[in-house]
């Protein structure tokens, strides 16, 4: 595990790069130390789950190909105490490496070899996007969603359901409130990668089937966190040919198992 030489200012935010190759570690340190971050470089995942857990970067990259725990579980181990950004680099462009990739929790899946002013592009669209969901102040407790026992909090980003949390990505959050706002609307999958791309910072209208896949990803994980079965689904509906939308609440499901948020008392720190 090395630690770039750059500025050892606390302002800047930091990164870990877990590749196994020294060099490409060196080559993307240099890049994102160019961009503003403190770097710190690993070359395996338990490694790699070290340097987060000691630094807590912002931004994580990692390679899928790593030696001894490999990239996605590397990822799904970070995704349990980190709410980092996290890019896979990698170049696996199977199908099943691109579902993998998403399932575990990552941000972005990126195809190497991959321009540096490309990859910068799309670094500096999440960091938007994560600096723009950060929570700003804590008068803001009154901003849930509510729709049974699930409850979001939007400025915090935190997820409950039954009064649980719930570790929800991003791209998860993002889907399930812009769910919860809508109610009865349906979401074409479509709309839904426009939602993401636009929760990105990225321009343009143009979605590729990758998007709508990631989509389909992203609803799968949602529906596994929040145990519902496609198959009888209590929260989240697939409307044959056109979307999702959320399901309507039972009186079975909500009675006796929840309190909503806004009836619980408000604590006041003396």
């Amino acid at each position: 595990m090395r630690s770039s030489p750059a500025s050892t200012s606390h302002d800047r935010p930091t990164a870990v790069v877990i590749e196994r190759d020294a060099a490409d570690a060196a080559a993307l340190s240099t890049a994102l130390a160019r961009q503003g971050f403190m770097v710190t470089e690993a070359y395996d995942g338990y490694d790699g789950l070290d340097a987060v857990i000691l630094h807590r970067p912002e931004l994580i990259t990692i390679e899928a190909d790593l030696p001894g725990m490999d990239g996605f579980e590397t990822v799904r181990r970070i995704r349990q105490i980190s709410d980092a950004v996290i890019v896979i680099l990698t170049t696996d462009s199977a199908e099943t490496a691109i579902v993998e990739g998403f399932r575990s929790g990552a941000d972005d899946y990126v195809l190497k070899p991959i321009g540096p002013f490309a990859l910068r592009a799309r670094i500096e669209a999440h960091m938007r996007r994560a600096r723009a969901n950060a929570p700003t102040a804590p008068a803001a407790e009154a901003a849930w969603l509510e729709h049974g026992p699930i409850q979001l909090h939007t400025a915090s980003r935190r997820a409950h359901i039954g009064g649980r949390d719930r570790g929800l990505t991003r791209s998860e959050f993002d889907i399930l409130s812009t769910l919860m706002r809508a109610k009865d609307q349906v979401f074409s999958k479509t709309q839904l990668a426009l939602v993401l791309r636009d929760s990105n910072g990225l321009t343009g209208q143009h979605i590729t089937n990758h998007d709508r896949h990631a989509v389909e990803v992203h609803v799968m994980n949602l529906r596994r966190k929040l145990a519902d079965g496609p198959r009888d689904p209590q929260w989240i509906e697939t409307v044959r040919g056109l979307g999702y939308r959320l399901a309507p609440v039972s009186d079975q499901q909500i009675a006796g198992i929840f309190t909503p948020m806004s009836a619980r008392p408000v604590l006041t720190a003396v």
